[in-house]
């Protein structure tokens, strides 16, 4: 008797017309084994003659665990009538047909955090800010200001600035996700009491040059005064700084310090006209103009306070992702000048009543959260209030001390003017009085903090909102990639676990090409706004043709059998591709596209994760399955996809790929 089987690869038997199971040998194991790696997902294409698509799988471990044989319960055949239609059609484009690609099995397994070596996007890191004409104290006292606008801290190893003279420094250290990067020149007192993130030598003309910002490729990212000739902005009289307003680097995107929301002193006690390590000034609203002020005092908020002089800048009436009961505002300082909220009164002229306390600084903000101050997990707040914003809309009302009227927020009343329930977005202020078109709902970019569970917040408490940055430079996505195949209701370990519970439903993504992919920062969501958490992907490319697999052990997505929705977006909050499906009854059937990657979704699936969608076919000629040992080495067989031995087209299929081992 001659066995003729694919190698590394499971395997149905086939025999005299008779068919038995698929299975998979391995060794016999003396005893239970457990990896001890934190669980790693990859996604490698097989190095063959013809290409083979392959999966990434997120496993309990990095290598196979070894066990003993698990005997799962019998398969139920899939006899009740899905309410989801069989085929529903999606608006993605068709991709051109293509010879089906062989399926080959990986013999080992490897694991890899890295991103492809391939050129740091244009623009992911910005010269956001300098300081060519130095400092009231030395015209010597030069810095220059990097910032992220991404949501994912980056290292520098490896990074370079350069103006192609004197200046060439090797930078280090990590940037924070939307934050800033601090160089001064020579040493740390140029900004006397911000600290630098790295220190420099060599200067900037003050007639003008280029900086250059390389990777670690040696690409450039960025530069500031590409067109060379003089500095676009900044003066050497006042020593202003020149701000970046973001985009590409042109002479219209840059701006001279406007006299606000400064930062810092130098070696001399002066203040720095610039934003060292803070949004530039230009992103500020014009104050309203108040009195000057001889001294730092905090001005006290009664009889003197003008209209304006503190905004009410954003409201998070919806809430947060955690509880839409965890509500926020916030206030801004629009003056020169420190300011005593002693005595002030927020209201809403109904269950809130928040009797102020404590100081504003100039061209700050003041944060309330409601109820305590878990709100906001990671910001502390200035003042903890009671009460509750209609969903609906109400007007919000700020007094001085003296009873003056000095700001609202949805004055003309009705539903609010901006935010959103849903996505529990906040409502911003653009500036100016409070109507209708000053105010507008977070961006998705420029946002700060997290909630009770962790979650983003939609907004931006404390820090400058997001309606007054530049939307960021999209970055384009070479591959295309689809959510390709659910499972939703399992009853069988297709995890590969030892367990059969509902830990093995799964999402698979599918690269169509022509590129890999890196989906670090990339989400997997159901229904937005609401069911599970977003689940955050990490360290994960799919190469062209290849596969993703994500089990709900990770991504705590519960796919529900009443109906749900699946949604991939890219790390700016864009959605690349969604589904929907409506209630789920049978076990063991998935929901995907017929052929990979195309237009048409149909339910009745196959579930094979990390391999191509395949239809079911009850099996109508009424074949027994026989077991019989294939494992000649005397290793234990581990039956997989049971049922899938049932079916004449599957057999078929398998056939052609040379999957069938068969018994002469």
């Amino acid at each position: 008797m001659t066995q003729k089987c694919s190698p590394f690869y499971p395997a149905p038997v086939y025999c005299a017309g008779i068919l038995f199971i698929w299975a998979l040998c391995i060794p016999s194991p003396p005893s239970m084994m457990q990896s001890t790696e934190a669980p790693t997902l990859t996604a490698t294409a097989s190095s063959t003659s013809t290409p083979s698509p392959t999966a990434t799988v997120w496993s309990a471990s990095s290598t196979p665990t070894t066990t003993s044989t698990v005997e799962p319960s019998a398969t139920p055949s899939a006899t009740h009538s899905p309410e989801t239609p069989g085929t529903t059609e999606t608006p993605t484009e068709t991709p051109t047909p293509s010879s089906t690609p062989t399926l080959t099995q990986t013999p080992t397994e490897t694991t890899s955090n890295s991103p492809p070596a391939t050129p740091v996007p244009a623009l992911t890191i910005l010269i956001n800010e300098v300081a060519w004409a130095g400092s009231e104290y030395s015209s010597s006292d030069e810095w220059i200001e990097l910032h992220n606008p991404g949501s994912e801290p980056i290292s520098l190893e490896g990074w370079r600035l350069s103006d192609g003279g004197d200046i060439n420094t090797a930078l280090h250290g990590i940037i924070a996700s939307y934050g800033y990067f601090l160089l001064e020149r020579t040493d740390d007192s140029t900004v006397a009491n911000i600290a630098a993130d790295e220190i420099y030598t060599g200067s900037l003309h003050n007639n003008g040059e280029t900086l250059h910002l390389y990777d670690p490729s040696g690409n450039c990212v960025d530069s500031a005064n590409m067109a060379g000739g003089g500095w676009p902005a900044g003066d050497s009289a006042s020593r202003a700084s020149m701000e970046r307003r973001g985009g590409e680097d042109q002479p219209g995107n840059w701006a001279t310090f406007c006299g606000i929301a400064g930062a810092g002193v130098d070696a001399g006690g002066h203040p720095i006209y610039g934003t060292p390590r803070q949004p530039n000034s230009i992103f500020f609203p014009t104050p309203t103009a108040t009195s000057p002020t001889p001294s730092p005092s905090p001005t006290p908020g009664g009889a003197g306070s003008d209209p304006h002089t503190v905004l009410v800048n954003e409201v998070a009436w919806a809430g947060t992702l955690a509880s839409s009961s965890d509500e926020w505002i916030e206030l801004y300082n629009n003056s020169a000048n420190v300011i005593d909220l002693t005595g002030w009164l927020l209201t809403d002229l109904g269950d809130i009543h928040i009797d102020l306390t404590g100081t504003i600084a100039p061209h700050s903000y003041f944060l309330l959260e409601r109820s305590d101050d878990g709100t906001i997990a990671d910001l502390a707040a200035h003042q903890i209030y009671t009460g509750g914003l209609n969903n609906s809309g109400e007007t919000l009302v700020l007094y001085d001390s003296s009873g003056n009227l000095i700001d609202s927020a949805n004055i003309t009343g009705g539903s609010w003017p901006a935010g959103e329930y849903t996505g529990r977005l906040s409502m911003e202020r653009r500036g100016g009085i409070d109507q209708p078109g000053n105010w507008g709902s977070f961006t998705g970019y420029g946002g700060t903090g997290h909630d009770a569970n962790g979650n983003p917040i939609a907004g931006s408490p404390g820090i400058v909102n997001s309606i007054l940055l530049p939307p960021p430079t999209p970055r384009p996505i070479l591959g295309r990639i689809v959510i390709n195949e659910i499972l939703i209701r399992p009853h069988y370990d297709w995890e590969g676990t030892g367990n059969i519970d509902v830990y093995d439903e799964f999402i698979e993504l599918h690269n169509l090409g022509p590129s890999s992919v890196y989906l670090r920062g990339w989400q997997l969501d159901d229904i937005r706004g609401g069911g599970s958490a977003p689940y955050t992907i990490s360290g994960v490319t799919i190469s062209p043709g290849s596969y993703a697999v994500f089990f709900r052990t990770y991504t705590r997505i519960a796919l529900n059998d009443s109906g749900d929705q699946v949604f991939l977006l890219s790390p700016d909050g864009r959605v690349i591709d969604q589904i929907s499906y409506l209630r789920v009854r049978a076990y063991n059937l998935s929901y995907g596209r017929l052929p990979d990657g195309s237009s048409r979704l149909y339910y009745g699936l196959w579930p094979t994760p990390g391999r191509p969608n395949m239809m079911f076919e009850e099996n109508v000629n009424g074949e027994e399955m026989l077991e019989v040992n294939c494992c000649l080495s005397g290793g234990q067989p581990q039956p997989r996809l049971i049922r899938l031995t049932t079916m004449p087209s599957g057999t078929a299929w398998l056939a052609d790929l040379g999957q069938i081992c068969c018994l002469d």
